[in-house]
Order: C-alpha cells, then sequence, then structure tokens
C-alpha cells in the first residue's frame, strides 16, 4: 500500500532553498563545473531529468554528465520562464516565445527537436491544447488572422507533423477525450463528434440535444456566437465512460442561462443561472441513447459512473441524483427530484454491494453519508460530521478511515457513527498505512498512533511525546525500513516499531522567507512519476472532478502497485503512444527509482545569518551525511532532479556546477 504522494513526496525530500545564496568550495565538492557558451536566464529538469535552460542565443539541452551543450533552438531565445509547462506523461516541455508570448513551442528535449509550433501552424494564440497519449497526437485550438479565424490543428507527436487543420470546426470546444485506435470524442458548445485523429475526417458528428440535432446550420451559427460571449467556466463539459459499458459514452456540461425583466418603472435587469445537461451517445455511431437532453436546475459538479447509474451533483447546494444509463431517467428522490446532502459533494468511494460513501462540504467542516445505488436511498439516517475537508479516506475491512486538513477519524458505514470518540487532530498528511497496520502522528498529544487495519480502534504506539523546535507543526510521515519517520521543515524524528524514538533532529532555518521556492516546485516532478502508479488503484479514477483520494488497501490493484508490479507509467502510456524504446526505457528507470524511498532528505539550515548550508541527512540515523556551504547571491539559477538527487547551479552568469548527493 501506498502513502499519499504529497506526503510522500514532502517525507522523500524536504527541500528548502535559496534565493539570495550560491554554493562555493567547502563541504561537498561538484560532480563537474563547465563554462557555458553564454549566460543562463534559467533552467529547469525535466520528468526525464533532461536539463533545458533558457540563454540569449537559444534554449540549450545539456548534458546531465558532462554539462557539455548538446543543442540549441535559436527560435526560443530568451523564452519567458514562466511559460514553462512539463507536459505530463511525456518526455515533452512546452513553452511560448519571447516575441511571441501567446505561442506555443512543444520540445522534445532528448532530440532537441521542436515538435510542435503554433506560429509554423499558422496561429496567433493558443486557446486550448490537448495531449492524446493513446493516439500519440496533440490537438490545438487557436486563432489566425487577428483572431476573426478558429483553427483545430492536429500533431504527431512523435515526429511533429501537421497531420490536418480545420477552420471554424468547433469554434468553441468544451471537452476531447482519447479513445485510442486514432479515434477521439470532442464535444462543443452544441454538438458531438468522434473524430479520426489522423486525417480528421468525421465519423459522426450530431448536436447534443435530439430535438435541435437536425438544425446544423442553425446551431453552427450559434456556436460562433456564443463562443464570443462565454467563458469556459461559464460553460464546462465532462466526457464519462462508464467503466462496465464501454460502447457508450456521456456529456454532463453546464449551460448558462439570462433572463431580463423590466419591472413597472421600466428598470432592466438581467439574471445569470447555470443548469447541468446530460446526454448519452453511443459510441460506434453517435446515436442518441436518450429521447431528449436531461437539463437539472443547478450548476455543474461532480459525476460518478456508478455500476448503476450516473451519479450527478450540484456544485452548489447539496442536490444529489442518478441517471438511468438505458433512458436518462432520474433514479432519486421522490419523482426523480434528487436527494440532499449537506452541502455540495466533494467525493465518492465505492464501498461494495452497490454502496457508495459520499462526502460534501459543509462551511468548514465536511459530512459523509452512504448511498444505496440499487434502493436509491440514503443508508444511514443522519450524515457524520467532521471538523476541516476531507482530502483522504482509506476504505478498511471494519470502516473507512477518514482525513481531513485537520482531524482523522474512523467511520462505521453501517451506523453512520464514528468508531473513535474523540478524533485525532493533525490531518491526512500524519496517516501513512501498509496493508496490515495505519499509522497516525497526533499533533494534540505528539503521540504516534496505530491500529491493524482489520480493527476499529487505533492506540498510542509511543509513550514519549515529540515536540518539534522552531514553532513547527509535523507535516507528513513516512513508513522507513527503520521505522515511521515524522518530518516538517526542518525537523525530523525516527519511531522504531516498537514506539521508541529512536532520534529527534532539528536544524535551525534560514532567515530569508524566499529558500523554499525552486526545490518545491521541483517536487512536481517527482509527482507525476508516483501518480501514474497510483492512478491505477485510486477510486477517484471513476470519477469527474473528484477532489478526495479514495483508497483500498485490500484491493488487488493496490497490492501490485505496492509489490512494485505495476508498469502503468512504461507499458500503457508510453506504449500507447507509441514512444521510441529510449523514452520507454528512461521512463520506466525513473518511475522505479520514484518509487523506492531514499534514505536521506535535504534541509536547509543557517547557525547564522553568514552560515548557510545543504544538508544531507540520513532518515537511519538522523546524522549529516553530506554539506554543500552556501554564500551570497542575490539572484540564484538552480534547479534540482528530485529522482537523482542532482543540484544545478549557476555558480556565475556562465559556469554551471553539478552537486550529486
Amino acid at each position: 500500500m501506498k502513502n499519499n504522494p504529497s506526503r510522500i513526496l514532502a517525507s522523500l525530500l524536504i527541500l528548502i532553498f535559496i534565493a539570495n545564496s550560491s554554493v562555493f568550495a567547502g563541504g561537498s565538492a561538484p560532480l563537474w563545473t563547465k563554462e557555458m557558451k553564454s549566460g543562463i536566464n534559467w533552467q529547469k529538469v525535466t520528468s526525464f531529468g533532461l536539463v533545458v535552460a533558457s540563454t540569449g542565443k537559444g534554449l540549450i539541452g545539456i548534458n546531465t554528465a558532462t554539462g557539455e551543450e548538446m543543442w540549441v533552438l535559436e527560435e526560443l531565445k530568451n523564452s519567458p520562464e514562466n511559460s514553462y509547462e512539463q507536459i505530463p506523461k511525456s518526455p515533452f516541455v512546452a513553452m511560448s516565445s519571447a516575441d511571441a508570448p501567446k505561442s506555443v513551442y512543444v520540445v522534445n528535449p532528448l532530440k532537441g527537436s521542436i515538435v510542435f509550433s503554433s506560429k509554423a501552424a499558422g496561429l496567433e494564440q493558443v486557446v486550448d491544447k490537448y495531449f492524446l497519449y493513446l493516439s500519440g497526437k496533440i490537438l490545438v485550438i487557436g486563432t489566425s488572422k487577428g483572431g476573426k479565424n478558429t483553427e483545430m490543428v492536429m500533431v504527431d507527436m512523435i515526429t511533429g507533423t501537421k497531420l490536418w487543420s480545420k477552420s471554424g470546426a468547433f469554434s468553441f470546444t468544451t471537452g476531447v477525450k482519447d479513445l485510442g485506435n486514432d479515434e477521439i470524442l470532442i464535444t462543443s458548445a452544441f454538438f458531438a463528434s468522434k473524430v479520426n485523429a489522423s486525417n480528421g475526417e468525421e465519423f459522426w458528428k450530431t448536436g447534443i440535444d435530439p430535438k435541435t440535432a437536425g438544425m446544423a446550420s442553425t446551431l453552427g451559427m450559434l456556436e460562433n456566437f456564443a463562443s464570443k460571449k462565454l467563458t469556459k467556466e461559464e460553460i464546462m463539459a465532462q466526457l464519462i465512460i462508464p467503466p462496465d459499458d464501454p460502447n457508450m459514452f456521456l456529456i454532463a456540461a453546464q449551460k448558462k442561462n439570462e433572463s431580463t425583466k423590466i419591472d413597472s418603472k421600466g428598470v432592466k435587469s438581467v439574471s445569470i443561472t447555470y443548469s447541468s445537461v446530460y446526454m448519452a451517445f453511443v459510441t460506434a455511431t453517435g446515436k442518441h441513447m436518450w429521447n431528449e437532453v436531461v437539463e437539472l436546475s443547478h450548476p455543474l459538479g461532480i459525476s460518478y459512473a456508478s455500476a448503476d447509474g450516473l451519479i450527478v451533483c450540484a456544485s452548489t447546494g447539496g442536490n444529489i441524483n442518478m441517471l438511468n444509463y438505458a433512458n436518462g431517467n432520474r433514479m432519486l428522490g421522490k419523482k426523480g427530484s434528487g436527494l440532499n446532502l449537506k452541502g455540495p459533494a466533494a467525493g465518492m468511494a465505492p464501498l461494495g454491494g452497490g454502496r457508495m460513501l459520499v462526502v460534501s462540504d459543509n462551511g468548514n467542516n465536511s459530512a459523509l453519508t452512504v448511498l444505496d445505488t440499487k434502493s436509491g436511498m440514503f443508508t444511514i439516517d443522519k450524515a457524520a460530521k467532521i471538523k476541516g475537508i476531507v482530502s483522504y479516506t482509506e476504505i478498511l475491512p471494519s470502516g473507512v478511515l477518514v482525513g481531513t486538513d485537520e482531524n482523522v477519524n474512523m467511520l462505521n458505514t453501517t451506523t453512520g457513527e464514528w468508531y473513535w470518540e474523540k478524533a485525532i487532530e493533525g490531518g491526512a498528511d500524519l496517516i501513512a498505512s501498509d496493508v496490515e497496520k495505519v499509522y497516525i502522528f497526533n499533533t494534540d498529544d505528539n503521540l504516534l498512533y496505530h491500529m491493524d487495519v482489520n480493527t476499529t480502534s487505533s492506540k498510542p504506539l509511543s509513550s514519549t511525546p515529540v515536540v518539534f523546535q522552531g514553532k513547527e507543526k509535523p507535516k507528513a510521515i513516512e513508513i522507513t525500513a527503520n521505522g515511521i519517520l515524522i518530518t516538517s521543515d526542518q525537523n525530523l524524528a525516527l519511531f522504531d516499531l516498537k514506539g521508541t524514538v529512536k532520534f529527534n533532529q532539528y536544524f535551525v532555518a534560514p532567515t530569508i522567507s524566499d529558500f523554499k521556492k525552486a526545490l518545491l516546485i521541483a517536487s512536481a516532478v517527482r509527482a507525476a512519476y508516483y501518480t501514474a502508479a497510483y492512478a491505477t488503484y485510486s477510486a477517484a479514477f471513476g470519477a469527474a472532478s473528484q477532489s478526495i483520494e479514495v483508497k483500498d488497501s485490500q484491493s488487488k490493484a493496490a497490492k501490485d502497485v505496492t509489490a512494485g508490479i505495476s508498469k502503468a507509467f512504461g507499458d500503457v502510456t508510453l506504449k500507447g503512444a507509441s514512444y521510441t524504446a529510449a523514452y520507454i526505457t528512461m521512463a520506466q528507470q525513473r518511475f522505479t527509482a520514484t518509487t523506492q524511498a531514499t534514505d536521506y532528505m535535504l534541509i536547509m539550515t543557517a547557525e547564522t545569518k553568514k552560515d548557510i548550508r545543504l544538508l544531507q541527512v540520513s532518515k537511519i540515523d538522523g546524522k549529516v551525511m553530506n554539506t554543500i556551504q552556501i554564500g551570497k547571491d542575490k539572484d540564484p539559477i538552480y534547479d534540482v532532479d528530485m529522482v537523482e538527487g542532482k543540484l544545478y547551479y549557476m555558480k556565475d552568469a556562465t559556469k554551471m556546477e553539478c552537486y550529486k548527493f
């Protein structure tokens, strides 16, 4: 059983770096030092461990073993740092050019090639881009000719070849779903379509509403008008394929409604409301499965494709309903009016036997209830309330462990009561579990608690409170080979499995508040890999807009991931996109490294303002393994590879140093 990615990241490497410092001789020596050919504006480590840097002569690729310059892309000289974007689940990065900030360039850092250029494709401004990994394509939507025309451009993700383009088609695209086999679904304000990703030919295109499906030309004009008046926030869509019926798909969309009233004095007022609309289609033909669109009088919230129907929720209020896949009939409440939650639904988790745990926001607190999708009724009389916003649930044999940003408790899903009279303070980030045990750190009494996954009670494992110095609260917990590690930015403490505190170390924090910037941003690189495996066993996979992590420690998928069997990143994502063998090898190597816990963490410390050091601290005994001395640097340029444990730092305007931890 894996821990929450955000908690693992925090506990694997708590990284605090500087915005006013530089590395100089002393402590750890650089792995290499290289005089660069031009000054570097900024540098980034990509998700594959490649280093790219922006210079006045172009974007350059740097050999991570030697510091040598491998390639230069002159089109991207002085590219804005804030435009840099790592494309998820791919080796590619995207950015804009200095002379066209609304442009998009997709770069292959391994080869030093531009996979896609919106400028070359004739787009003056990119509105949306969709990376279609199963089909190995990039769909880009933008405007040309001063914003007068909307263009849809499809590009081969591997070669960068422009495959096709359409002008004016789907001028207001609200959703795209990659079906694989070179087939994609596209929705717009009024249409749904299935398109051949390779040549742009439409297998079918139809109006979302069957009653107006025959008015294609009129709807097209309305859509062009709507695209100039509406934003994506006002009209959005979810494309949902039920897990038990891949031959159909559903559209859940938000609709903006305006009404004008004139009172007795002639004063005009405009009222704006939002409703949600739903329709089901046969994927192969585009045929409507329902006689009419289902419209509910509330803004679009989360949707969940259960075995018995599509669960739909309001984003305001607390209405929840379920739509019959076959005919769209509303299945919950009197005459299909739905049921009421204590606030808008935030997340769901299947409990088995048609039962669904439903979490809703209730102000600054949360409420939990259980829905029986077969009977259409709540199975507990009164929703259970817990302090804080739920972000984590773990399904255990005897109940559900619930974590918020403030508390942790165990829910009896049969009665709706909490097993623990008093919740454990600290929250979801301080829960760690494997297939046998759950560990929770309590920030109220500063003790470590534990429970067997087959029981419903928790008790202190430790008798000695662990109090962190520097007014810090524990932020993360990790199960290691040597015990249970509790960490914050400047503190780390280790309990053995009997609850004995093996060490409790504190390192004085630097006083400059910007120290955290680069390494905290770099943590997202490692997160991208862990998420690839984690998604394979998260129940959130079945929901649209789910905001709550759901884990089932007893599921086969969870155990496979825990055992390191999952090949989700290499075998599914990369192979599906027809990547080269080199990419697959690199991805699997880094994915494997990511799922293996490191035995150290990095901490920035400062005994005095002039004695700032980056420390490599052992998780085994809390001792300093390595030190890099820090000096003054008003504008440092650096980045970190969190998988390889490397720091890349510009010693001065043209000299780069690489450190290995």
